[in-house]
């Protein structure tokens, strides 16, 4: 356990090896630095990572120099570049080497604060107590913590990568296993698990606010699906993350052909605060302010903010026409299939139009077209000398590259180019910002929406935000890889900060990452956690609906000349995106547990309804960003204690877990173990395993039959995991 000296902590981290080039790279060239000095000499490797890489340079005498990468020209950072190390083990150390380096910085500095505090003259007493007792916190929480056990990495790295507590087997699996390096391969399977996009689509649905229906307040007339599969392959598939922000830009068509368009219809119609939250996710940055006056906190002004939301000032969400596929026009389609309705009897008296055919058949004027007219004028109101009220607006950056305009296809095309631009100082360090915190449970910058536009002195550790952003752009922008690093430094498999950092150290940038801040699951995580103990397999049944809804969208409803053919095509529509197994078989009430749909969280209905379990815990009702929680509350207690969830489900006979259980073969001993392994990740200790033991004694009837006997071993079995599952070392990620 920690808490021990920083004396007796080795803070030192060995140096990375050189990387050793091929002979055919070792000849003597001329080499340049960025003020434009000359040198000759060979190209002997690399050492170091990211931000603090170094060019091994053998002179013509045989001696070596060591010079800084981001000191050389453009030319030879590019020629340098393919060297560089990407290995993760090698990209993880250098994390660990900047980590411990500002934690004993940290302490030292502290440590001479301490005693100069007697003398301090500008201080009173009382506040020398306060400040004291601050410093003493201060100082534990910049010495390591102890490496995690295997039991406390496991249920951490399941949690974090795989949105879920691992099965039994894949607990008994791990825990036995004699490879040193089985912590870096298991991190390497699950990022290349299905398990890994549900996971991060719950966060990218959080943040990008995906729900059916797709606009702020959907209904069902059009389908979420094709969005909600883009985001899950572009997951999968490790698309760079620049790509796929670019793409929700600039996609243009209706969203059964361009699913990335879901990202600009969730704000249909409203331009301006399209803008905002476009800052706010791609950027941290906090810019709804200036949409009616000046900033009062950032260097953006109101005339700026136009200037940016006209580059989205040609772009319209609803088209004219009305067209569907092959030019027709829907209104006369649902005007003739209506009739043939009316005509069989299919419609009400009174009712002359199928209103689902004209709402569904209707999205097709929902579409991301650009129109080439900029509607973009300031405010009728502006007040400010640079303008004039109702004044256009031409399309202009306020920070970073100045774009030209004449270069791109229309102007949010070179907005996106702008957004998305490794040149953009608030881009890439945003993203390995919010990454970061997916591992630590505390971003460098918090809040992680308002990045300050000076990072000296707001990061916690400048010099590794930094580092991480050089090496989010040397890796490609690939999140797999960036989270491999993370997930395979000490930082993060060290034990959990159990002490709170204070509101200070967060603003302050003082919290140096001990370890990951011990934190309770999201919901997601809760619940899919839940679903891993109640069904066979938690990644079994997704949802599949984005190609089916690109046929029913595609088809050509001019064939459908009876009511049967009518229904059978409405029939069709209602049935997009429902749930299947992974080998496509529709899934029936026969695979819910006790009557719930017990499946994982990025399949179901986005978000849930606010009764759920889920939204109940925490899960966003995705109007806004980021507007998941993890707070406690008296109604979660009451569900947990006496909840359809914990008390009809988890404790159902038919539940994976207590089946399996009930029906396998061992003693009671091997019974609570697999209980403990399943739920806790670990073994029991030795009192918790005869309180178990004794929990499980069923009370049997005699002449009960054997079915009844079954179920009152399995009753017992339920209350065993009911109570673990009821317990903090449960709900909270260690």
């Amino acid at each position: 356990m920690k808490r021990k000296l920083l004396t007796n902590c080795s803070m030192a981290v060995v140096g990375l090896a050189l990387f050793v080039v091929s002979s055919a790279q070792a000849e003597m060239r001329e080499w340049t630095s960025s003020d434009g000095r000359k040198l000759e000499a060979e190209f002997a490797g690399t050492s170091g990572a990211g931000a603090t890489a170094q060019v091994k340079l053998k002179m013509a005498n045989g001696s070596f120099i060591n010079y800084p990468v981001s000191n050389l020209s453009e030319a030879d950072r590019i020629f340098v570049k393919g060297n560089l190390p990407t290995d993760p083990a090698a990209l993880a150390a250098e994390v660990d080497k900047l980590v411990l380096g500002k934690m004993k910085d940290a302490y030292y500095g502290l440590r001479d604060e301490k005693a100069a505090l007697p003398g301090n003259e500008d201080l009173s007493k009382a506040d020398k107590i306060k400040r004291l007792k601050e410093i003493e916190l201060e100082m534990l929480m910049c010495v390591p913590n102890e490496m995690s056990t295997d039991s406390q990495f496991l249920r951490r790295i399941y949690l974090d990568v795989a949105g879920r507590i691992p099965t039994f087997a894949e607990t008994e699996q791990f825990l036995n296993g004699r490879d040193a390096n089985k912590r870096a391969k298991l991190i390497d399977e699950l990022l290349n698990n299905d398990a890994f996009a549900m996971r991060m689509y719950n966060y990218f649905s959080d943040l990008l606010r995906v729900r059916e229906g797709v606009f702020m307040m959907g209904n069902g007339d059009i389908k979420a699906d094709p969005y909600i599969e883009y985001i899950k392959n572009s997951i999968k598939e490790d698309k760079p993350y620049d790509t796929m922000v670019k793409e929700m830009l600039t996609a243009q068509g209706k969203i059964w052909d361009a699913p990335a368009g879901g990202y600009l219809l969730s704000d249909s119609g409203m331009r301006l605060c399209n803008l905002s939250n476009t800052f706010t996710i791609f950027m941290g940055t906090e810019i709804t302010c200036a949409q009616c006056h000046d900033h009062p906190f950032e260097e953006v002004y109101q005339k700026d903010f136009f200037k940016m939301a006209a580059f989205m000032g040609g772009t319209e969400t609803r088209a004219r026409g009305n067209m569907m596929m092959g030019g027709t026009d829907y209104r006369a389609e649902v005007t003739r299939m209506s009739k043939i309705l009316k005509d069989a009897g299919k419609l009400r008296e009174r009712e002359n139009e199928d209103r689902n055919l004209r709402q569904w058949l209707g999205t097709n004027s929902v579409q991301v077209t650009d129109t080439g007219d900029n509607k973009v004028r300031l405010p009728h109101d502006y007040k400010y000398d640079d303008g004039e009220p109702e004044q256009k607006v031409e399309p202009g950056t306020y920070f970073g590259e100045i774009v030209d305009l004449e270069e791109y296809e229309t102007p949010r095309h070179a907005f996106a180019d702008w957004v998305a631009s490794p040149e953009n100082p608030r881009f890439t360090i945003n993203i390995v910002n919010r990454l970061w915190k997916i591992g630590f449970g505390l971003a460098q910058i918090e809040p992680v929406y308002n990045i300050p536009g000076h990072l000296d002195g707001q990061a916690q550790n400048y010099e590794l935000l930094t580092f991480l952003e050089t090496m989010m752009k040397d890796l490609n922008y690939s999140i797999k890889d960036f989270m491999r690093v993370v997930y395979n430094s000490n930082t993060y498999q060290r034990e959990s900060e159990t002490l709170t950092p204070s509101l200070t150290q967060v603003d302050k940038g003082t919290y140096h990452f001990p370890g990951p801040v011990l934190r309770r699951m999201t919901a997601e995580q809760l619940w899919d956690s839940l679903v891993t103990l109640t069904t066979p397999d938690p990644e079994a049944i997704v949802r599949r609906g984005a190609d089916e809804y690109r046929e029913v969208m595609h088809y050509d409803t001019a064939q459908l000349k009876s009511a049967d053919d009518i229904e059978k095509y409405k029939q069709r529509w209602r049935s997009v995106g429902n749930l299947v197994k992974y080998d496509g078989t529709p899934v029936g009430r026969d695979d819910y547990v006790g009557g719930e749909m017990m499946f994982r969280a990025s399949e179901l209905r986005q978000p849930q309804s606010a009764s759920h379990f889920l939204r109940m815990f925490g899960q966003s009702d995705k109007q806004l960003i980021e507007n998941s929680f993890t707070t406690g509350s008296s109604p979660q207690v009451m569900a947990l204690l006496n909840g359809k969830i914990t008390n009809a489900v988890l404790t159902n006979p038919e539940a994976y877990l207590i089946s399996e259980i009930a029906n396998g073969e061992g003693s009671k001993r091997d019974k609570v173990d697999k209980i403990f392994l399943s739920v806790l990740g670990r073994y029991p200790s030795p009192d918790e395993k005869t309180a178990a033991q004794s929990g499980m004694r069923a009370k049997r009837d005699r002449d009960a039959s054997d079915a009844e006997k079954m179920n009152q071993e399995a009753a017992a079995i339920g209350d065993v995991i009911w109570a673990l599952v009821n317990t903090r070392e449960f709900m909270f990620i260690q």
